[in-house]
């Protein structure tokens, strides 16, 4: 048996086994579900285990807690099939009236909230990179950087991220490859700009509105980058 396998995660004095949050997951996804739903569950958990992976390489370039990066981006859509009324209903917990107004960012906040009662997580940092990675933020942390990033450039991501993409694998490559020994922290704040925009431009093409935060995350790092 690997390592890996049986590895637990220490964070804040508490221990997670990685193993056991990933079944209790796709547990959580599968259960209950029809057969065509399963196959969107499946789906979903495929862009979940490569969310970790990438996460997780991103994580060893830039210097940012692996095993913290490894946790979040499992859990960072674990309340994706979680109805918000059905979530208020069991908890008694309510969010702001102004993201419901925004149906697709709705997991992300009640997942913080979920990751923290159904799957035992207390640390801070990995609730707020659940909590951001679908909005971000103004001077996000490195975690909370991490798990943005690797929800979109995932491999199983489609194509419209792609030159975004190729921006991070080209410092991979040079990572992996030994050709650098540290990757600066440049193509990470390009890669968040060129992410950004690229989100805030298809949503305005939908003649949708643009969540507050997203706006402020984009222009500050814009001008950060100057």
């Amino acid at each position: 048996m690997s390592t890996r396998t049986i590895l637990e995660v220490n964070m804040q004095n508490i221990t997670y086994n990685f193993e056991n949050l990933k079944q209790k997951l796709h547990k959580n996804y599968t259960e209950g579900k029809t057969t065509e739903e399963v196959a969107i569950v499946e789906e979903r958990f495929t862009h979940t285990l490569g969310v970790v992976e990438t996460a997780e390489k991103l994580a060893r370039m830039y210097g940012a807690d692996v095993e913290k990066a490894r946790v979040a981006a499992l859990l960072h859509d674990c309340a994706k099939f979680y109805k918000y009324n059905d979530f208020v209903n069991k908890y008694g917990i309510k969010i702001d009236e102004e993201i419901l107004q925004y149906p697709k960012i709705i997991h992300s906040f009640i997942g913080a909230y979920i990751a923290k009662l159904e799957y035992g997580i207390n640390d801070e940092d990995i609730l707020n990179a659940i909590k951001y990675h679908t909005v971000a933020k103004p001077e996000m942390t490195l975690l909370e950087e991490v798990i943005y990033i690797a929800d979109q450039i995932e491999p199983n991501r489609g194509d419209y991220i792609n030159e975004i993409r190729n921006i991070i694998d080209s410092a991979i490559s040079l990572h992996e490859n030994n050709q650098i020994l540290k990757v600066g922290k440049k193509s990470l704040d390009i890669a968040l700009i060129e992410i950004l925009r690229a989100k805030i431009r298809r949503v305005k093409e939908r003649d949708e509105h643009v969540y507050f935060l997203t706006e402020k995350a984009y222009e500050w790092y814009i001008k950060k980058a100057l």
